[in-house]
């Protein structure tokens, strides 16, 4: 798998949300076949501007770390794929050339 290129595409104030965050750092993902965008809210009355982004880096952390977690039983074994490619029942699509 291909490495993502990760970075800070923004840092804005917001409306406060229900849980009182009123600073968005939204993180760029770009990797080779995927590209997406994940914002982190924060609180600004709890963290220095300074540590902002350590902060919103450590919480994308925990983000992903979650969702590995619940993602986990997913994972397919290359004889799980194999086997699920052998039953496929769609029908080839002739290649033109």
């Amino acid at each position: 798998m291909d490495e993502f290129k990760i970075t800070i595409a923004r840092i804005e104030m917001i409306s406060p949300n229900e849980r009182s965050e009123d600073i968005r750092l939204t993180f760029q993902f770009e990797g080779r076949h995927t590209s997406f965008v994940l914002p982190i809210f924060l609180n600004s009355h709890e963290f220095d501007d300074t540590e902002i982004v350590k902060v919103a880096r450590s919480k994308l952390h925990d983000v992903f770390q979650q969702l590995c977690g619940q993602s986990e039983n997913w994972q397919l074994s290359e004889d799980e794929r194999c086997e699920l490619a052998r039953i496929n029942v769609r029908p080839a699509i002739p290649r033109q050339i």
